[in-house]
């Protein structure tokens, strides 16, 4: 192996080091990797006039443009305003108020900022659990895990389907239908199984009473700006459902909104510079690059070569892939997971095993990333949020003594679900 390849090997285990171990400057540290590969020439194709080729830019914009879109919505405080709303609707039910927050958390999470839903709803499960007296721990986790499986459904769900569509093709609606099925009943079976933490004496109950004579209508900050924002964030995604059909990419739309909300509250890019996460865009700018370096030296192609020893047989390289994929995600998180992984399945689909494929890495990959912190960053930001509200840190073992059930239940029914999808041919 030329010296070279083996350099560019060696870069990207250290980008991977710092992206499972490091603990600040993860963005910096792997995009400045990523230049010094192209900077010493490791590989070919990563001049600047090709480099679209090789960053997905369409993706980039998409995330930037809904990151605008969705900081406009959450100053108008709508979330606030729908979660009292349900813990007013929900009563002295206290089940059917936490499994309507949930819903919240999933409708907001298939369409939102994983990150932003947990930012969002946090301070209310823990305004809920401090009123009534009781352990945040096992509601927040429950959040967590709903947030994972919420943003399984679509394509702009989580960073994980936004890579995974970037990598594969796939559109928005293809994830509806392949996705939406089994997030629906991986949310079913996790809610029964948090059920008996939601079991409450009279006592409680009464406190509940309390939180029910909340004005949600207080919770709105600007009433003409939330009309318009969600005015306009629907018609996004509905245009997003569209766009096959229109022949408009993703980017297109979302930085289109975006525009029409900005112009719309009067404001220049100056002004809403501070509401974009430049960290992940250049983090997932520099994950492009070093996942091409893979392929380029040959590493993908190897591990594509592994699995194909495994023939043609549908359920026999289901059964390896996905249980591959479901070990592997939570260790090195969804995204730089992703993008050594899809590419191999790319590999796979173009040298003829089914194109199905793609959806059991999808459902393996998004129910695998709740088995740990490392699973992806809104499990950490929540575990750091637990931390402070019950005082004491909560460590990373704790968090996945709450998550491993929940994770194989729904990687056991995630698998089966998987099966069904690939022996139904294509």
């Amino acid at each position: 192996m030329a010296i070279e390849k083996i350099l560019a090997i060696v870069i990207v285990g250290i980008a991977y080091y710092f992206i499972i171990f490091g603990k600040k400057h993860k963005a910096p540290i792997i995009f400045g990797l990523s230049l010094l590969v192209a900077v010493l020439k490791l590989v070919e194709g990563l001049e600047p006039y090709n480099i679209s080729k090789v960053v997905d830019l369409n993706t980039l914009g998409l995330l930037a443009g809904m990151m605008i879109i969705v900081e406009f919505l959450r100053k108008t405080g709508v979330f606030q305003f729908l979660a009292i709303k349900i813990v007013k609707i929900g009563g002295k039910h206290f089940f059917w108020t936490i499994t309507g927050l949930m819903v919240l958390v999933a409708i907001a999470s298939a369409f939102l900022d994983n990150l932003v839903t947990i930012i969002l709803i946090a301070p209310m499960i823990f305004l809920i659990t401090d009123t009534l007296g009781l352990n945040p721990i096992p509601f927040l986790m429950l959040t967590i895990v709903i947030d994972n499986i919420g943003g399984m459904s679509t394509l702009i769900g989580s960073p994980l389907n936004l890579v995974l569509g970037s990598v594969s093709g796939l559109s928005f609606n293809d994830f509806i239908v392949n996705m939406g099925l089994i997030s629906i009943i991986s949310f079913v079976v996790v809610i029964i199984l948090f059920k008996r933490y939601m079991k409450v004496d009279e006592n409680v109950l009464k406190k509940l009473e309390q939180l029910s004579t909340v004005d949600e209508r207080s919770a709105i900050i600007d009433r003409k700006s939330m009309k318009f924002s969600v005015t306009v964030f629907v018609g996004v995604i509905i245009f997003f459902a569209l766009h096959s059909i229109l022949n408009v990419e993703l980017s297109f739309i979302a930085l289109l909104g975006a525009i029409v909300i900005m112009l719309y509250h009067k404001k220049d890019f100056a002004d809403i510079s501070h509401e974009i996460d430049w960290d992940t865009l250049f983090f997932y700018a520099g994950l492009y690059i070093l996942s091409y370096a893979l392929e380029e030296v040959g590493v993908t192609q190897s591990l594509a070569n592994i699995f194909t020893t495994f023939g043609h047989s549908k359920i026999l390289y289901s059964f390896v892939i996905f249980w591959f994929v479901s070990f592997a995600i939570p260790w090195l998180s969804a995204v730089p997971g992703t993008l050594i992984i899809a590419p191999m399945i790319r590999l796979l689909v173009n040298s003829g095993f089914s194109s199905k494929l793609w959806w059991v890495y999808g459902v393996s990959a998004n129910l695998a990333t709740n088995l740990t912190p490392l699973g992806a960053v809104q499990n950490i930001v929540g575990m750091n949020l637990l931390s402070k509200q019950i005082g004491r840190d909560f460590s990373f073992g704790e968090y996945m003594k709450w998550a491993w059930k929940p994770y194989l239940i729904t990687s056991l029914l995630g698998f089966v679900y998987s099966l069904l999808v690939v022996t139904r041919g294509g």
